[in-house]
């Protein structure tokens, strides 16, 4: 058990550079190992437990208030598990389990959305005015943000490095004002199963395929809360995010990377 408990760390240092972890947050993939399978799952659902959920709770919390769900959860734990066995040199098994939350768990965990308001004016489509505020909005009229980036970005990338950032499932981004530039309000559901809400990495990133050759740089200023889950930026780059139709989309296709680390 020591041997194998020696090989996980090594691994995930390996995995995730200078910050070793049971969770892999560029792919959303747990992992652990032992010498023997039942442990090694029980590790594994420990680990996926004591996951940060938001800033306010682990996933073992939000499926405390949920019995039925929680059932549901370890029964996908069970059916998605991948196996792998490595042959040690004295001659023991170690069983290693890989797990991806992406796709049936995410879909299990997403938290309710709510409405979102940009922080950048709305304006009509017929007249290009900006639309007062508080005034309803007819059916079929759908209102555009005041153009503020006219580059068509790619993706999005948040670069958090020198602060003590704690990844989590459903972080939100905020402004100096304290209002939301990015949390799963934002994103569309299916997109947040697919790919998590952000893509979380200590690297800087090159042609990566969900940001592309052409992200906007976001420097974070702060990070915020007890869990220091979730990040601060300044008021004009929130309106960069929020200044074009293009970044919008971005935002509802998840194409924000954040970057954590010394």
């Amino acid at each position: 058990m020591v041997k194998s408990t020696v090989f996980f760390v090594l691994f995930c240092i390996l995995a995730t550079g200078p910050f070793p972890d049971e969770m892999e947050w560029e792919t959303y993939t747990l992992k652990a190992s032992a010498n023997d399978q039942t442990t090694a799952f029980d590790l594994l659902q420990k680990e996926f437990n004591a996951l940060q959920y938001d800033r306010d709770m682990l996933i073992i919390d939000f499926l405390q208030t949920n019995a039925q769900l929680s059932n549901q959860i370890t029964s996908l734990l069970l059916d998605y598990r991948i196996l792998k066995q490595n042959y040690l040199t004295d001659g023991s098994i170690e069983y290693v389990y890989h797990l991806t939350l992406r796709n049936k768990i995410l879909a299990h965990l997403l938290p309710k959305a709510s409405s979102v308001k940009l922080v950048v004016p709305m304006l009509c489509p017929c007249c290009g005015q900006e639309w007062p505020d508080g005034r309803a909005v007819p059916r079929g009229l759908e209102l555009i943000p005041e153009q503020i980036e006219s580059t068509m970005y790619t993706g999005i990338v948040i670069d958090c490095r020198g602060f003590n950032l704690k990844p989590c499932l459903f972080p939100k981004i905020y402004n100096e004002m304290m209002e939301e530039v990015y949390s799963v309000s934002f994103a569309d559901q299916n997109s947040i199963i697919d790919r998590g809400l952000v893509l979380y990495t200590t690297r800087d990133l090159l042609n990566n395929p969900r940001i592309g050759q052409n992200p906007l740089l976001i420097q974070a200023i702060d990070i915020i809360g007890e869990a220091r889950t979730d990040i601060e930026i300044s008021g004009p780059d929130a309106r960069r995010i929020h200044g074009s139709k293009n970044n919008i989309e971005l935002l509802k296709e998840c194409r924000l990377a954040i970057i954590f680390g010394p």
